[in-house]
């Protein structure tokens, strides 16, 4: 079986499933599989200290400092993973 998010390099597939965790966190009544397609307009309840939550474990997470400014603009599951992949490279 082919897993859709995997990537070449195995470490893209922990690094997804550990955002995925994260989010679960923040969002824990979101089912996971709905995870990976989340936005603020699809996630009930991710308003603006929802984002900065969410961004501050994802740092912890990863060991990232996160530039707020940058991740401000990283508002889907896959906009932060795309910056967590930057940030972690």
């Amino acid at each position: 079986m082919t897993n859709t998010h995997s990537m070449d390099n195995g470490s893209y597939d922990a690094q997804f499933e550990r955002l995925v965790s994260c989010f679960h966190t923040v969002f824990s009544t979101l089912d996971r599989s709905a995870i990976p397609h989340a936005t603020p307009d699809t996630v009930a309840g991710w308003d603006s200290v929802a984002h900065v939550t969410l961004l501050s474990l994802v740092g912890e997470e990863f060991g990232i400092d996160i530039d707020f400014d940058e991740f401000e603009e990283a508002v889907s599951f896959a906009s932060i993973l795309e910056r967590v992949r930057l940030a972690t490279a």
